[in-house]
Protein backbone atom coordinates (compact mmCIF):
# COMPACT_ATOMS: atom_id res chain seq x y z
CA UNK A 1 0.00 0.00 0.00
CA UNK A 2 1.13 3.59 -0.31
CA UNK A 3 -0.05 6.06 2.27
CA UNK A 4 -0.13 9.67 1.40
CA UNK A 5 1.02 12.52 3.43
CA UNK A 6 -0.07 16.40 2.51
CA UNK A 7 0.71 19.77 4.60
CA UNK A 8 0.61 23.44 3.52
CA UNK A 9 3.76 25.25 4.40
CA UNK A 10 3.60 28.33 6.78
CA UNK A 11 2.31 31.60 5.17
CA UNK A 12 0.36 29.00 2.56
CA UNK A 13 -2.76 27.59 1.91
CA UNK A 14 -4.55 26.72 5.16
CA UNK A 15 -1.43 27.46 7.66
CA UNK A 16 -1.25 30.23 9.50
CA UNK A 17 1.85 32.49 9.28
CA UNK A 18 2.23 35.72 7.30
CA UNK A 19 5.78 34.90 5.36
CA UNK A 20 7.56 32.78 2.90
CA UNK A 21 11.10 32.16 1.80
CA UNK A 22 10.63 30.75 -1.50
CA UNK A 23 11.34 27.62 -0.13
CA UNK A 24 14.74 28.35 1.44
CA UNK A 25 13.45 27.95 5.05
CA UNK A 26 10.58 25.90 4.21
CA UNK A 27 13.04 22.66 3.49
CA UNK A 28 13.64 23.01 6.96
CA UNK A 29 10.05 22.55 7.86
CA UNK A 30 9.88 19.53 4.98
CA UNK A 31 13.17 17.95 7.07
CA UNK A 32 11.28 17.99 9.92
CA UNK A 33 7.94 16.39 8.29
CA UNK A 34 10.47 13.54 6.23
CA UNK A 35 11.93 12.59 9.73
CA UNK A 36 8.48 12.55 11.68
CA UNK A 37 7.37 10.04 8.73
CA UNK A 38 10.17 8.11 8.77
CA UNK A 39 10.71 7.99 13.69
CA UNK A 40 6.80 6.88 12.51
CA UNK A 41 7.86 3.49 11.68
CA UNK A 42 4.85 3.51 9.34
CA UNK A 43 6.54 4.18 5.74
CA UNK A 44 9.52 3.15 4.25
CA UNK A 45 10.01 4.75 0.93
CA UNK A 46 9.78 8.69 0.68
CA UNK A 47 9.19 10.29 -2.60
CA UNK A 48 8.33 14.24 -2.93
CA UNK A 49 6.14 16.07 -4.86
CA UNK A 50 5.97 19.90 -5.14
CA UNK A 51 4.04 22.22 -7.37
CA UNK A 52 5.76 25.85 -8.03
CA UNK A 53 7.99 26.60 -4.45
CA UNK A 54 7.06 23.15 -2.94
CA UNK A 55 8.97 21.94 -5.76
CA UNK A 56 11.43 24.06 -5.35
CA UNK A 57 11.57 23.40 -1.28
CA UNK A 58 11.61 19.45 -2.81
CA UNK A 59 15.06 19.89 -4.91
CA UNK A 60 16.53 22.05 -1.72
CA UNK A 61 15.70 19.07 0.73
CA UNK A 62 16.98 16.43 -1.34
CA UNK A 63 20.02 17.96 -1.75
CA UNK A 64 20.48 17.65 1.47
CA UNK A 65 18.62 14.10 2.26
CA UNK A 66 19.58 11.48 -0.50
CA UNK A 67 17.42 9.07 0.58
CA UNK A 68 14.29 10.32 -0.62
CA UNK A 69 13.44 7.77 -3.04
CA UNK A 70 12.31 10.15 -6.04
CA UNK A 71 10.22 13.13 -7.01
CA UNK A 72 7.59 14.67 -8.85
CA UNK A 73 8.23 18.36 -9.41
CA UNK A 74 5.92 21.01 -10.96
CA UNK A 75 6.81 24.32 -12.37
CA UNK A 76 9.77 24.75 -10.33
CA UNK A 77 11.64 28.31 -10.84
CA UNK A 78 14.55 28.51 -11.78
CA UNK A 79 15.72 31.70 -10.93
CA UNK A 80 15.32 32.68 -7.67
CA UNK A 81 16.42 36.29 -8.15
CA UNK A 82 14.38 37.13 -11.04
CA UNK A 83 11.80 35.61 -9.26
CA UNK A 84 12.39 37.98 -5.96
CA UNK A 85 12.31 40.99 -8.55
CA UNK A 86 9.38 39.99 -10.53
CA UNK A 87 7.57 39.84 -7.59
CA UNK A 88 8.69 42.67 -5.76
CA UNK A 89 7.14 44.64 -8.96
CA UNK A 90 4.12 43.27 -8.43
CA UNK A 91 0.59 43.96 -7.23
CA UNK A 92 0.86 41.35 -4.63
CA UNK A 93 2.94 43.83 -2.34
CA UNK A 94 0.85 46.97 -2.74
Amino acid sequence: GISLFCFDFAGCGESDGDYISLGWFERDDLADIVKHLRESGEVSSIGLWGRSMGAVTALLHADRDHSIAGMVLDSPFCNLRQLASELAQSEYLS
